[in-house]
This record gives C-alpha cells, sequence and structure tokens, in this order.
C-alpha cells in the first residue's frame, strides 16, 4: 500500500506570541526535569528510588557530532576477539528532553540477557534546533560508529531502534543514504509516527479504560510539535511521518511495539498495517499481528500507556509493578531481534 505519492500537507506557523510561551513553557519543563533528574539519583541511596543495575563499559563522542557523547554497552559474557551484533539505542522526550543515561536500564538489560553491544545516542533537541537535525545528527552518528575500528562490530548483524521520539528518529535516519542498507532490523516503542491527522483524532483512535481519562501527551504534544516543526515542513514528509515512508527505505526486518492507553498507538498500527499492505484488520490483529516471515511484527501492549517501558523513572510499589511488564517486552524484542531478524541470512 503505497502512501509516499501523498500531497504535502504544510505546518501552519504559529502567532509570534504563542510561539514565545510555548518556547518558555518548555524550557520551564527541561529545567525540572534536569533538576528532578539530579534529585533521583541522591535519593538513590536512601532507598526512594530504584538502584541502577550498573553504568555503561565507557563513552564515547564522536567528531562529525563533538557536542553528542554516546553510552556504550558491552555484555558480561563479552569475550576479547569476539565480534558482537549490534543494537543503536535512541532516547526519547517529544525532541526536547531526556538523555542516553535515562535508557541505561533498558542497554544494560539487552546487552546482557541477548550478548549485544548496544550504544546508546544522543541527538540535538529542539527549541534550540528543528526537524530534521535529529536525524542528521542519528545518521551523522550512527555512520561513525559503524566506521570505528574499535568497536567489535558485526556489520551483517546491526539493529536501531528507540523509545518515543526515539523510534520516529531510528526510522526516520534508517532513510538517508548513508545508512541505506546497513541497518538490519529497526525496533520504534511507542513512537510519534504520523503528523497528518490532528489530535483529536489521535485522542479519539485510542481506547479509555474510565470514561474520565485523559491522554498525557495531548497537554504537551503541541509544545513539542511546534517547536520541533518549522512553519511550512511538510507533515507528510517520509523523515517526518514513517507512515508516508517507501518500503524499500526502511530496513527489512520491523518490530513495532505501541501502547494501548497512548494516542500514538494507531498511527503505528496504521503504519505496519500498511507495511504489510493489509487494507482491513481482524480484530485480533489490532492488537498484533505478523508478516513476511516475521520481517513485519506489531504489538499493541495491552493495557499499557506511553512510557511503560521506563520502570526506573518510578518509584516504590509502582516501579515494582511495571518492572516486569517491561522486562516482559524487552524479552520479547530481544528474541525477535537475535532469533529471527539476525539469524535470517537475507
Amino acid at each position: 500500500m503505497e502512501q509516499s505519492s501523498a500531497a504535502p500537507l504544510f505546518w501552519s506557523p504559529l502567532p509570534l506570541y504563542t510561539r514565545f510561551r510555548y518556547f518558555v513553557i518548555l524550557c520551564a519543563i527541561k529545567t525540572l526535569l534536569a533538576v528532578g533528574w539530579s534529585i533521583r539519583k541522591l535519593v538513590v541511596p536512601l532507598g526512594l528510588a530504584p538502584s541502577p543495575s550498573g553504568k555503561p563499559t565507557f563513552s564515547k563522542v564522536y567528531t562529525c557530532r563533538p557536542n553528542l557523547k554516546h553510552r556504550v554497552f558491552f555484555p558480561k559474557s563479552y569475550q576479547s576477539g569476539e565480534s558482537l551484533p549490534l543494537y543503536i539505542n535512541i532516547h526519547g522526550g517529544g525532541f526536547a528532553f531526556g538523555s542516553p543515561e535515562h535508557d541505561d536500564e533498558f542497554c544494560i538489560f539487552f546487552s546482557n540477557h541477548f550478548n549485544l553491544l548496544v550504544i546508546s545516542i544522543d541527538y540535538s533537541l529542539t527549541p534550540w534546533i528543528a526537524f530534521p537535525v535529529p536525524t542528521q545528527d542519528v545518521a551523522a552518528v550512527v555512520t561513525a560508529i559503524l566506521s570505528d575500528q574499535t568497536l567489535p562490530i558485526d556489520h551483517s548483524r546491526v539493529a536501531i531502534g528507540g523509545f518515543s521520539a526515539g523510534g520516529n528518529l531510528a526510522l526516520s535516519a534508517c532513510q538517508l543514504p548513508a545508512l541505506q542498507g546497513k541497518i538490519k532490523a529497526a525496533i520504534p516503542w511507542y513512537a510519534p509516527l504520523d503528523w497528518s491527522v490532528n489530535y483529536a483524532y489521535k485522542l479519539a483512535s485510542r481506547p479509555y479504560k474510565n470514561p474520565k481519562d485523559v491522554d498525557r501527551l495531548a497537554a504537551i504534544a503541541p509544545i513539542f510539535n511546534n517547536m520541533y516543526l518549522p512553519s511550512g515542513t511538510d507533515q507528510r514528509d517520509p523523515l517526518l511521518s514513517i507512515l508516508y515512508a517507501k518500503k524499500e527505505d526502511l530496513p527489512e526486518w520491523i518490530y513495532t511495539i505501541s501502547a494501548e492507553y497512548d494516542m500514538l498507538g494507531d498511527e503505528a498500527r496504521r503504519m505496519m498495517a500498511g507495511l504489510a499492505n493489509l487494507q482491513e484488520l481482524t480484530e485480533s490483529e489490532r492488537y498484533a499481528f505478523e508478516r513476511e516471515g516475521g520481517r513485519l511484527r506489531w504489538t499493541l501492549v495491552k493495557e499499557a500507556k506511553h512510557s511503560f517501558t521506563h520502570w526506573w523513572l518510578k518509584r516504590g510499589k509502582t516501579a515494582d509493578l511495571a518492572r516486569p511488564i517491561a522486562e516482559k517486552w524487552f524479552m520479547e524484542a530481544g528474541k525477535w531481534l537475535t532469533e529471527q531478524a539476525f539469524a535470517s541470512q537475507t
């Protein structure tokens, strides 16, 4: 189902006052989150936040983007001289927040359970930059990683993935010429994949457990989007709205994982249905399907919300309840990657 030929849909300019207001709000949120992260690290010894499972093996900077630092994780089982499959992780945060450090728990888990070299990369954040700079950052950094002779990379087994905005950037960067044919698989987690539909459509597309429930992204999505997208951006640009990308420009293997109680779930489902050329979905396929021998796989995690994976950013019983659910899906994704995508000879 080809969608890339759709007519352009241009992002409208904001009134100057509204743009300034969004800028101030975004900067304030960034400051509060930075302070909160610092406090969280201080209270870990007091038992008020989960203790980290470990640290990266080392950090690395590449000359192509000297202001960005990336975190490298070797599995505990690594033996010197061994080549490792590579998984590149991209953090989320609405293109405005976050850092590779926020995904350490996932990276450690993925690296050790599946014997992967995991590199958690950084990218420039809005409001200081705008689309498509983060895509270009990711492509440049990944190219540098793949050219890095000091890393024991098995170039036949390279995958990329990310959470939320990071999932979008993973699929966006893969379309650029520098990475074509170099990335075998991708795992986007609850990623924004279609800017061509409005907020009301997205909110109506997801179920609500209780009539009074709201979507946690609804209030801040306009701020993220208007800071990230320059006026006049084509909302159907395949580097932005991956739903409009050509299948041949994306990795051969894609496993998309979304959350049931998330306004972004429907666009991921529509993207995967389009890639699989499915005109209609059965009720069960609205939650999961697999096509082309596993090359295209889709899951909507029931009763999960956006960011359900990041149990370590929660506290107390909430973290305890979230951890097994998150790790269940980390295992599912890792098994698909290592036992299907990386095991394939094509």
